[in-house]
C-alpha cells in the first residue's frame, strides 16, 4: 500500500527536496495521490500518445515558492524517466549549471534494500556527530506553495462523440489536443494548455462529462 498509494515516494520526495532546498519539508505538507485510479483506458490514451503514466515524486523550487507532489503523470518519450520500469527507480534533477542528470538503480528487492541500509549504517559509523545537511541546512520547515497555485497540464477524459463536444470543450479550455482511440467508444480524451491547479478545477466546474484527469509533463 505505501507503494501504491504513494506513501513511499512522499517520504523521499519529502527528504531529497528538503536536501536540495537547504530547509527541513514536512512530508505531511505533501499533496499525495497513488495509482489506484488509473485504469487500462488510461493506458491505452497513454499508449496512443506515445507517452506512459509513472508514479512521479515532484519537487521543484520557482520564483513563486516551492512545490512538491506526488502523484500519476503522463510523460512521454522526451522525459529521462520514461524507460524506468520494473524493479527500478530513478532520480531526475534539473540544476542552473548542471542542467539535467539522472541517477538509476534497483529500488526494491532485499539485496538492493539491505545494501543501501549497510551503507547508511558505515557512513553514520564513520563520522559520528556529522550530517549531511551541511552548514547551510535551515531546520525552520518550509511552507509549500498550496497545490492550487502549482502550474501544469492536464489530460483529461469526457463522455460524448468528439465531433458534438470538442467545441464546448474548447469553449472552456480554449484551444486543447483532442485524441481518440479506435477501441475506445462514447469518449475522447484532450491535453490541455498550461495552467494553474486551481484554475483547472474552475474550468471542469463548467463542463458535464469528465470521466478522469491525469496530469501531463511534455
Amino acid at each position: 500500500q505505501a507503494d501504491v498509494e504513494g506513501y513511499d515516494a512522499c517520504r523521499k520526495i519529502a527528504i531529497l527536496s528538503s536536501l536540495a532546498f537547504g530547509n527541513y519539508i514536512d512530508y505531511k505538507d505533501i499533496y499525495t495521490e497513488g495509482i489506484t485510479d488509473i485504469t487500462a483506458t488510461d493506458i491505452k490514451y497513454a499508449k496512443a500518445a506515445g507517452a506512459v503514466i509513472k508514479l512521479l515524486a515532484i519537487g521543484r523550487r520557482t520564483d513563486q515558492g516551492a512545490y512538491a507532489l506526488v502523484c500519476p503523470v503522463m510523460i512521454d518519450a522526451s522525459n529521462s524517466l520514461y524507460s524506468v520500469n520494473s524493479v527500478f527507480n530513478a532520480v531526475s534533477v534539473h540544476g542552473n549549471m548542471i542542467g539535467d542528470a539522472m541517477f538509476y538503480g534497483k529500488g526494491a528487492g532485499k539485496r538492493p534494500t539491505a545494501s543501501a541500509v549497510v551503507a547508511d549504517v558505515v557512513e553514520a559509523a564513520k563520522n559520528p556527530g556529522t550530517t549531511v545537511m551541511g552548514d547551510g541546512w535551515n531546520a525552520k520547515k518550509l511552507e509549500l506553495m498550496p497545490l492550487d497555485d502549482i502550474p501544469g497540464r492536464f489530460f483529461v477524459r469526457i463522455q460524448g462523440n468528439i465531433a458534438a463536444c470538442l467545441p464546448s470543450v474548447e469553449s472552456v479550455f480554449g484551444e486543447v489536443d483532442p485524441i481518440t482511440v479506435p477501441s475506445i467508444d462514447r469518449e475522447f480524451g484532450f491535453f490541455t494548455g498550461e495552467m494553474t491547479e486551481a484554475q483547472y478545477k474552475e474550468k471542469t466546474e463548467r463542463l458535464e462529462g469528465i470521466i478522469h484527469m491525469i496530469r501531463v509533463r511534455f
